[in-house]
């Protein structure tokens, strides 16, 4: 019986099993309080009553929380602005929920250190993340405080490095580093993005655009569920922080998130703002600053980045009505006319319609589900003809004119492109094409540019050709003065048949703003293209743009000594260039130097020795007949040395046991202070027995060496030998035991990490 039940239970949970979902949230930090709803929504069940499964991934070394989303290497993301700017580009984030209102994200910098140029220079501690994407880097950013001229080295997740000394500014969460420097009485600055008008809000929620249309359904079972928690979190928060204790390994202490929760709960606002409720106007804000400040380029726009919105936009996708849909049935196809020499606008080449109006076409007729057949024609005028005539149903591109408009009717503008006119190389630039007086000036015959330039300038003698390659001949054969055309069509036929002999020479402040017209007898056929119209997206747009289009516009004519005036100064800046280039050599090898190099002691500095252990493990996993082994030194009684005679005499002794160690090693063995009095040894190419060796020969001449005003010290060394497959830092702490046990059995000898 029991066994019977027990069969039944799995059953049961089988079959309400196969509607769970399985989602991942990477985290942009460590577990702590910060994501007490997501902990909450997820421990409580909120998630699993959801149909979620949901995968809380804590940050990593080297994790890039935006990356992994928009890659959808995870489902959703935590990110502390929202707004993502890359390279003077906005990402594709959409922001799904924000929890902090305000932004707890601030540098705290040594004393002395007091705005954000004083980093210039210093070494900087923070994530991956925070260097690329956060309010930090746009601040950094703003003042010109790059990996160039500063250093950056990845978060330890620990102040130590701070109290120590060891960096400058570290990143920090006010909720968090602060509560444990006050508490160790260290002094320290802010420096807060918010005090230089990086006003962003914190703890956003995000996902790509893609998991947004295609999964908005779960995306608001997700957000519903995290605000359940959410709530829950405030409201017990000492029983969420007794679960970050026990089950997430959270190392903080029970004061530490206690001083966190209360933090969070004022950032989170909840008398003014409901949990997880986004602020649209301060995104705007931030965009415009952004804007205002070089940080996003000038061609970036915002556009749709909520969640609500973008998934309301997707359901606002083309559609029929009943009476739409069956009037297409009937009608079984559209015959469409257009401009046959218009390129890259659009043309017909061996019977086909091509160019920029054509993509637009072919994706309105895979929605429509009918065909769009173009109906051949060899000029405009005879298109306009036919389209008069009820032998096309559409103009794919037509502007807008009182004559037209008797037997057409227009949708809105989908295209609108700068006029300008054409002339031979010789003519000079003109500012104001008022100035022409009498000067005859062609255009495409039954084009409405024609009406409407005969209108604005009177002063010209405006003339009829019969296309654009008519006008473009008669320019360079003299017959006309100039050709106006909009500004693609003309740069496309200059470059592709006219390169050296004609160029824009002047640019129209009026636009040819394109329509789709449509017969004018068939109002269904008018709505069903202004739906498609108005649905037509600015990438489709851009796509269409980037296959078909390639402008060059040139500006005025430039006579012979101002062309002269212009290659001295170039020659000049050619000059100053290679200059500065070799300066910036220079400076960028010094600083590569100083960016790897202890201060004191002139040895490799932590992070390259970091950077060296990874190779060589790397190596041993690679060859498996290679070796390499480590050596970790500490310096006996050090302390003594720094309490009786001072750090000054305590710093020399360092510096004189550098020197030591440089000439008793290799000049391949790689040796780096690793903090404090502790040096770290690499030895490449070397067995642990012969590392044992190298060790005590090292002993040996540094118990030999007389130091001044000390005289002799001694040396303890940990030895030990890379693994295969074994992490780094499982490697450095065997050898770290060893040098612990040369140290407890009397100091002054090498043990090794077999021995441990």
């Amino acid at each position: 019986m029991i066994r019977f039940f027990s069969l039944f239970l799995a059953c049961i949970s089988t079959v309400f099993g196969a509607n769970i979902e399985k989602v991942s949230v990477q985290l942009d930090w460590k577990y702590q309080f910060e994501y007490a709803g997501y902990v909450a929504a997820k421990e409580k069940g909120y998630y699993r009553e959801a149909g979620l499964d949901v995968e809380l991934r804590e940050y990593r070394e080297g994790t890039d929380v935006i990356a992994d989303v928009l890659s959808r290497k995870s489902t959703y993301g935590i990110y502390n602005s929202s707004i993502v700017v890359d390279k003077g580009r906005i990402q594709p984030i959409v922001l799904m929920a924000t929890y902090l209102q305000h932004s707890p994200l601030v540098f705290i910098t040594q004393k002395g250190i007091e705005n954000p140029a004083d980093l210039i220079g210093k070494t900087i501690m923070g994530t991956n993340n925070e260097f690329k994407h956060s309010s930090l880097s746009l601040l950094l950013s703003h003042f010109n405080v790059t990996s160039t001229n500063s250093r950056f080295i990845n978060q330890t997740f620990s102040i130590d490095p701070f109290v120590r000394h060891e960096v400058d500014a570290m990143s920090a969460y006010r909720s968090n580093q602060l509560y444990e420097l006050d508490r160790l009485k260290i002094a320290y600055e802010i420096i807060d993005p918010l005090e230089y008008g990086f006003v962003v809000n914190a703890g956003n929620l995000f996902t790509s655009h893609q998991e947004a249309v295609e999964h908005s359904e779960r995306g608001q079972k997700f957000i519903d569920a995290t605000n359940r928690g959410w709530k829950y979190a405030l409201e017990h928060s000492d029983e969420i922080i007794d679960i970050l204790k026990r089950k997430y390994g959270v190392k903080k202490s029970y004061e530490a998130l206690r001083y966190e929760s209360k933090v969070i709960k004022k950032l989170m606002m909840t008398d003014l703002y409901k949990i997880g409720e986004t602020n649209g106007e301060l995104s705007l804000r931030l965009f415009k600053q952004l804007l205002y400040a070089g940080i996003i380029q000038d061609d970036q726009k915002l556009g749709q980045f909520l969640f609500q919105d973008v998934v309301k936009s997707s359901k606002n996708t083309f559609q029929l009505s009943r009476a739409e849909r069956s009037y297409l049935l009937q009608k079984k196809k559209i015959t469409m006319c257009v401009d046959p020499e218009w390129y890259p606008l659009e043309a017909i080449r061996e019977g086909k319609h091509i160019g920029i109006a054509s993509d637009i076409m072919k994706s309105f007729e895979s929605k429509i589900g009918i065909p769009i057949e173009l109906i051949q024609t060899s000029t405009w005028s005879e298109s306009l003809l036919k389209a008069e005539n009820r032998q096309c149903d559409i103009l794919s591109l037509a502007a807008k004119t009182p004559e037209r408009e008797k037997y057409l009717s227009f949708t809105s503008t989908y295209l609108a492109v700068p006029l300008v006119m054409v002339t031979t190389m010789e003519k000079p630039f003109t500012e104001n094409i008022h100035t022409l007086n009498g000067k005859k000036v062609g255009v495409v015959k039954g084009y409405a540019t024609f009406e409407r330039l005969k209108r604005l300038y009177p002063s010209l003698n405006i003339v009829e050709v019969e296309s654009i390659s008519d006008g473009l001949k008669k320019v360079e054969n003299g017959h006309i003065y100039g050709y106006i055309d909009n500004l693609v069509v003309t740069s496309s036929y200059i470059q592709k048949e006219y390169t050296g002999s004609l160029k824009v020479s002047s640019r129209l402040e009026e636009k040819d703003e394109l329509h789709v017209a449509v017969r004018k007898d068939e109002p269904i056929l008018n709505e069903i293209f202004e739906k498609l119209v108005i649905g037509l997206d600015d990438l489709t747009l851009q796509k269409s743009y980037n296959r078909w289009a390639s402008t060059i516009e040139q500006v005025a004519w430039i006579d012979r000594a101002v062309i002269g005036k212009i290659v001295f100064v170039i020659f000049l800046f050619l000059v100053a260039f290679i200059w500065r280039y070799v300066l910036l050599k220079r400076y960028n090898s010094r600083l590569l130097e100083i960016s790897i190099t202890d201060k004191l002691t002139g040895l490799y500095n932590r992070q390259k020795i970091d950077e060296k252990l990874n190779e060589e493990q790397r190596k041993v996993n690679r060859y498996r007949d290679y070796y390499c082994s480590i050596m970790m030194i500490d310096v006996d009684f050090f302390k003594n040395i720094n309490d009786t005679l001072g750090h000054q005499e305590g710093d020399s002794v360092l510096r004189k046991l550098a020197e030591v160690m440089k000439k008793s090693l290799r000049e391949t063995d790689a040796i780096g202070r690793w903090g404090g009095e502790e040096f770290i040894v690499i030895l490449p190419h070397t067995s642990l027995g012969e590392a044992e060796k190298v060790a005590d020969h090292l002993r040996k001449c540094v118990s030999e060496y007389s130091f001044a005003s000390i005289g002799f010290v001694t040396i303890s060394i940990g030895v030990g030998e890379f693994i295969y497959d074994e992490e780094v830092h499982e490697c450095v702490k065997r050898v770290d035991a060893a040098l612990y046990k040369a140290k407890e059995s009397g100091r002054n000898r090498v043990i090794s990490s077999l021995h441990v």
